[in-house]
This record gives structure tokens, sequence and C-alpha cells, in this order.
């Protein structure tokens, strides 16, 4: 048997937990705005990668130059994001091939 390589550790230094919410925080701003112009973002972005940091976006053909992007000018945002932007509308389906 195989041992599982998943770690859970409490975390109690109070600077290590503020930077946690911090960056949570961040997070949840670049989301929310994501959410909020996404209607003014997603169309010319499908296909491609959204980033979002510090409350402005870029769009990206690469995961790799989204996150280039985010480390060259907000350096300092702990929560930002990128999101691959699907190319095709509508509801996605699944089927069982057994």
């Amino acid at each position: 048997m195989t041992e599982s390589g998943f770690v859970v550790e409490d975390v109690i230094d109070p600077d290590e937990t503020r930077r946690f919410h911090i960056q949570d925080d961040l997070h949840r701003r670049n989301s929310d705005w994501l959410q909020a112009h996404g209607s003014d973002i997603v169309p010319r972005a499908r296909g491609k990668f959204v980033a979002v940091a510090s409350q402005e976006v870029f769009i990206a053909e690469t995961p790799a130059e989204a996150w280039a992007w985010v480390d060259d000018i907000h350096p300092e945002d702990m929560g930002a994001i990128v999101r691959y932007v699907r190319v095709s509308v509508g509801p996605r389906l699944y089927a069982d091939r057994r």
C-alpha cells in the first residue's frame, strides 16, 4: 500500500493567517470584478485566457503569458486570477460511453 501525499497542518502563526486573509480578500475582489465586467470581456476573449489583477484585465493566448503579465504589471496582487474562456457558448453535454 502507498502512502498519500496529502498533509493537513494547523496554521497558528498570526502573520501567516493574516497573509491568507489578505490573499483571499484580493482574490475575491478580482473575481467579483470579473463577474461584474464579464459581459464586456468574454465575447472578445473566447478561446483565450483572461487575467485579472488589481481589478484590471489582460487577455492572453496562453496561461504562461497571462501569469507573466500579472508578475510584470501587478506583482503586489497576491489574489490575481487567470481563467480560460471557452470558445463555445451554451451548456456542456457529457455522455457515458459504457
